[in-house]
This record gives structure tokens, sequence and C-alpha cells, in this order.
């Protein structure tokens, strides 16, 4: 390749994933990357290649790629974690492969979040997307694709920090291309270095600082500390969790900015002890069947839809139980990883699932138990969501309150009395409604 292109020096050594859809063009980015034909356009099999760019030793693993409108074999499920270890120790950079010529649509989203769950790997600190067929955009500026695309590719745009680069099949356009990928990869490695510094400084100084009953009980929180420190470094900051703005401020260059009746982002975490209507719950609010309500809930599962035109995902974990019928260790890890499920500069509300009826002591001990993994300051975005609401029979929610004891009571304080009620009608939207009024006024 040309001389006068590459990054900086500094970046001696890289390892890249790509993973994609069929014909996605996965296989001819990765030939463009090295600079040689070396992968074949119908990938079956996992494969590695080495090679040297711009004097960095870089490794390519393609991977076979996936299917969104119709079932994908289980041995492309087995080859995409093959994949995976063939980038030893770990990839740097995971690219997420799209052509500029189709649609990124919710089917193509929900198909790549299940691909992407099967490597049970760290995903979005190290993610980019890669648009292929970039001559095919002619003159419309990327950012203008990006634009007319929709909410769907705007939110994984954000799960992925807002890192994207274009490549294209023309020879000289795609040398600068590479020199702009690289470098982009490059910035990411360093800001990630930076967030694990910050971070094991953080957890170093807590070890000074408590005890050690205090160190045992933040282990439940290190997906909070995380999430602060990836805060932090991406704002150039390195004290307290800063005010986060609009999304709409961090949008790529081109996007319209602010618009009149903008609505955050939302990102709602469903917390509940078993059989309470949590799963339910969440195929009301997204008015879609994305939760499974007849299977037992054991790890989060995540969904995202727009619900009166404002984007909003959901995170269902794995309920508690009272009688030892859940693995309370699995239950405490989920929990304490479901913040980092949500978009990054999404608002992130709790809603606490309680089925209309008893809620006694044993109840408030496991909900305070649970609710403690999240750090003090979960209750001040949590909001009892009342289930089963036609079980209340005429009479209002505060009537229920009160007559239901001081349990309850004490549980309404926590959350400064914030509470909404679900019932079992499909077709009422008004409930919904409220209730995602409610969670932006937090």
């Amino acid at each position: 390749m040309a001389a006068s292109y590459g990054p900086e020096p500094s970046l001696s050594q890289v390892v890249l994933l790509l993973l994609g859809e069929k014909q996605s063009g996965k296989s001819s980015a990765g030939n463009t990357i090295l600079g040689k034909q070396v992968f074949d356009k119908k990938t079956t099999r996992s494969y590695k290649e080495n090679g040297t760019t711009f004097g960095i030793q870089v490794t390519v693993v393609d991977t076979p790629g996936w299917m969104s409108y119709a079932t994908t074999p289980d041995t492309v499920s087995r080859e995409l974690c093959r994949g995976l270890t063939l980038c030893h120790p770990e990839p740097h950079a995971i690219l997420l492969v799209l052509s500029t010529t189709s649609t990124f649509s919710l089917r193509n989203w929900k198909a790549m979040e299940v691909h992407l769950r099967l490597l049970q790997t760290p995903i979005w600190q190290r993610a980019m997307v890669l648009f292929t067929h970039g001559d095919k955009l002619g003159h419309l500026p990327i950012q203008e694709h990006i634009r007319r695309q929709g909410r769907t590719l705007h939110w994984l745009l954000e799960r992925c920090g807002n890192r994207y680069q274009v490549i294209s099949s023309q020879s000289g356009a795609s040398e600068a291309q590479v020199t702009e990928l690289f470098e982009k990869i490059q910035k990411m490695m360093e800001t990630n270095k930076r967030a694990k510094y910050i971070q094991d400084r953080m957890y170093t100084q807590v070890r000074r600082d408590v005890s050690m009953k205090e160190i045992r009980s933040l282990q439940g929180r290190q997906e909070e500390i995380e999430m602060t420190v990836m805060h932090n470094v991406h704002d150039g900051g390195m004290g307290q969790r800063k005010q986060m703005a609009p999304r709409w401020l961090y949008m790529p260059k081109g996007f319209p900015a602010g618009p009149v009746g903008f609505k955050p982002a939302l990102g709602l975490i469903l917390l509940g002890r078993r059989k309470s209507g949590k799963s339910s719950a969440g195929n009301m609010i997204l008015d879609s069947e994305e939760f499974q309500i007849d299977k037992k809930t054991t790890t989060c599962s995540v969904s995202h839809g727009e619900v009166s035109g404002q984007s909003v995902t959901v995170v269902d974990t794995p309920g508690w139980s009272l009688f030892g019928l859940a693995n309370a260790k699995q239950v405490r890890t989920e929990i304490s990883r479901s913040p980092a499920l949500c978009p990054v500069r999404s608002k992130v509300s709790f809603l606490l699932v309680v089925p209309v009826g008893s809620f006694r002591e044993k109840d408030r001990r496991a909900v305070e138990m649970y609710l403690g993994i999240l750090g003090n300051d979960v209750w001040r975005t949590t909001v009892v969501l009342f289930t089963y609401g036609e079980e209340l029979r005429g009479r209002t929610v505060e009537k229920h309150i009160e007559q239901t004891g001081e349990p309850l009571q004490w549980l309404l304080d926590r959350c400064g009395h914030r509470h909404h009620v679900l019932d079992t009608n499909p077709g009422d939207k008004t409930q919904v409604n409220q209730l995602l009024e409610m969670v932006e006024q937090l």
C-alpha cells in the first residue's frame, strides 16, 4: 500500500474479528484490510489470516454470516464461537459489518443480538460498525445514509460508542479508509486501556478506605463501577460520573441536533421475584411478544423497540425466590450486570415488579437484599410496578397500599412513593405511556 498512508506507529499489533450477516461483505472487507485476496466470499467456517498493513501486524478472523429472515444453521453458531477462540488472546476490535446497500431493521438487530450473545464476551467497548460497499453510496455522505436508516441503526451505533468506518471496493479510496479504520481502532484501544487503568486505581483506593466486610459487599457493584469508568473516560473526566447530555449531542456529524419534542432513549430494567409478571410487563411495554412467559428466566434478556416514537430498551432479569427455587448466586450476578446491557447514554431506570396481593416482611427483606447489589443510589431511579392490576377489583391502588401493611409502605418510602399499575389489557396503551412519562421525570 502507498507509503503516504498509515496510522501513527504506536499501534504495532491488532486482532480483528469480523461479524455480520450473509452477503454483508465481511470477507471482502477482510481482504481489503489485509491488502490481499485470502478470504473466500462463501464463508462456511471461521478462518484466521495474518498480514502486515502499514507496518502493523494484523490478524483478521472471518466468520460465516448469520441470517435474519431464515433460521441460521447450528453450524454457523458453532463457527462463530470458534471464531472467537481464533482471536488469541482476544480481539482488539469487533467489526460489525453492515452493507450500505441494505436497511438495518429491527429484525436485523434481533438476529445480531442473538448471535452476539452466543459469544459470551464483552462486546460493546470494542465494537465498531464497518459499512461495506461504500462506493455504492455515490455522492451521498455516510452521515446522511445513517440519518435515513432510522432509529434501529442509530441505536446500534450508540451501543458502539458511535464508532463506524466505511470501506469501498475502489483500491484508491480503500487505502485511505483503511488508514482511518486503524486510527479509530488505535483510539478505541487507548480509551479501553485508560479505562482499565482508572478502574484498577478505583478498586485499589476502595480497598484502602473500607473494611473487608464492605469489600465483599462491593463485589456485586463491579458492573456499576465499570460503567462509571467508561462514562468518565469517554467524557474526558477522571472524577465523579458526569450528568449525561442528551444522546443527540453524541450523534455523528450531520444528525439533527435537539429536535423539538425530543425524548431521550430509555433503558428499563425489570426486577422482582419469580412469577411476579416481569416478562409479561416487558412484553406489554414493548407491545410485542419479546420475552418468554412460559419459561423460567435464568439469564438477562434484552429487547429493543419504539414506544410512541421513543426508543426503549427493556432488560428482563431472573427473578429471586423466597423458597429456594432459584439459584441465588446466579440471580445476583445477572442483576449486577443488567445496567451494562442498556445503551450507554440511555436514561436507565429500574422497575421493581410487585404483583397485586400480599407483600410480607420476607418479601421486603428479599427486595432490600437484591436491590442492594446495585448500590444505595438504585432507589432514586426505581418505580414500583404493580402487576395483575385487575386483582384490585375496583379498589384504588392507594387503598391497596394502605391495607397491605408496613413492609409495602417501607418499600414505597424508599422509592419516593413512585408507583404505577399494569393490568392485563393489552389494548390499553395509556397505562404504558403514563409509565414512560413517570420514568422520564426521574
